[in-house]
């Protein structure tokens, strides 16, 4: 009789843990608040591909080397616009200054480099972001903090009724609750309307993107739209502020 108790607490026991591990694991999981940067360096001369590569994104401790082929992938970037040097034993540095990250995206950047006998001065190359993605599928609105900052608006809502088809929160004549709103990857619409359950500044967001159709799996919720805002976070050592004033009668 003894020996059965203590089965049976044991098993319940294991459950409890299985119900905490349960609970906790969604705050565990982030997504959709970082971007990928890939690309591929050769040598300017030949075309071939250069191995050990380093590809390094300024102001920040992330970094890459190309391999044998010469690729390079960047992973978990906060989104935001950066300056990346290339740099090689035997060649000349580069860097490319403007290169736009986004949250979900992958950034493609393509250079080469020219063989340096001496040392020389480096090669500033400003990146242009292609007019047409060819390799999007979905209609995607992506805003910057740049872009938010000149923005005539107040708060998240303000930025997304400013996108087209998009008329005080209906996407394309749909309902409010048919939108999927997630902060930092994570969904904020209030479990019984569904709604948005979140307000956030504007001097929060990093970047805000707004998907209109065409959605991926991981957006199963979502029936007209999906709003994804990615917060602002303490990357770099550099010291930001704002300040706002309202005055009216």
């Amino acid at each position: 009789m003894k020996t059965m108790f203590t089965t049976h607490q044991s098993s319940v026991t294991k459950s409890w843990i299985s119900y905490f591990v349960f609970l906790l694991l969604p705050t565990m999981v982030w997504g959709g608040s970082s971007g990928k940067l890939t690309g591929h360096i050769v040598d300017k001369k030949s075309n071939e591909p250069l191995i050990g590569v380093n590809i390094i994104i300024q102001g920040t401790t992330m970094g890459s080397a190309t391999d044998f082929e010469g690729y390079f992938v960047i992973i978990n970037i906060p989104p935001g616009t950066y300056d990346v040097r290339l740099s090689s034993v035997g060649y000349g540095s580069k860097v490319v200054r403007g290169i736009e990250i986004s949250s979900e995206q992958t950034t493609t950047l393509n250079e080469n480099l020219s063989e340096e006998v001496i040392m020389g001065s480096e090669v500033v190359v400003i990146a242009e972001k292609p007019i047409v993605d060819t390799r999007q599928t979905s209609a995607v609105s992506i805003m910057s903090k740049e872009q938010i900052s000149v923005m005539p608006v107040q708060n998240l809502q303000d930025i997304v009724n400013l996108q087209a088809g998009v008329v005080d929160g209906h996407f394309r004549g749909g309902r409010i609750g048919e939108v999927q709103y997630q902060v930092d990857g994570v969904s904020v619409n209030n479990p019984l309307t569904n709604a948005p359950a979140v307000s956030l500044d504007r001097s929060v967001l990093q970047e805000v993107q707004v998907i209109s159709g065409t959605f991926d799996a991981e957006y199963g919720q979502a029936m007209s739209g999906v709003v994804n805002a990615v917060l602002r976070s303490g990357f770099n050592d550099k010291l930001d502020w704002s300040a706002e004033a309202y005055m009216g009668d």
